[in-house]
């Protein structure tokens, strides 16, 4: 009985070990991966401190989260549709590669509803928001419904509709 029982429990702990390997080495490989839809991406070494990118019009610059002013991306997060999603993690990169040109700097505007700080981002002198707009990655912001449904038309097609 003895022998059976441990026999059991060794094939349970085997088992248990086995899938933590295997998490281990997913976690290993995922910082290699491209952008996904709820993975932010780090940044190290900038003069503010360390800057994580939530999507691809906000971040944060320790603990500080930061909406880049006047534009809007595709959502990553809760995309309402593929090509949205695909168009997010294209503007996330995007403004990786920015942040990654030099250092990032911001001039506050304000505050949004959710309690972000609305600002002007900085790499190397260059506005990243003005960037992502001339480069087709974001559109410029306008806060009403009928410009938001614009928005996710241009990304989701002429039938997508917003669910309120």
């Amino acid at each position: 009985m003895k022998s059976a029982l441990l026999l059991i429990l060794g094939d349970r702990l085997s088992f248990v070990l086995g899938a933590v390997a295997g998490i281990a080495a997913m976690v290993m490989v995922a910082p290699a991966c491209a952008a996904s839809r709820n993975t932010p991406i780090v940044i190290s070494g900038s003069a503010l401190g360390t800057v994580i990118i939530v999507d691809g019009d906000t971040i944060k610059i320790d603990g500080v989260k930061i909406r880049i002013v006047d534009i809007d991306t595709p959502e990553t997060f809760r995309s309402r549709c593929e090509n949205e999603l695909k168009l997010g993690l294209k503007a996330k990169e995007r403004l990786r590669a920015l942040l990654d040109a030099g250092p990032v700097t911001y001039e506050a505007t304000g505050t949004d509803r959710y309690r972000r700080t609305l600002a002007r981002v900085y790499a190397g002198g260059v506005d990243v928001g003005d960037v992502l707009l001339a480069e087709g990655l974001a559109l410029r912001y306008q806060p009403d419904g009928t410009a938001k449904l614009q928005r996710l038309q241009a990304w989701c097609g002429p039938n997508a509709q917003l669910n309120w």
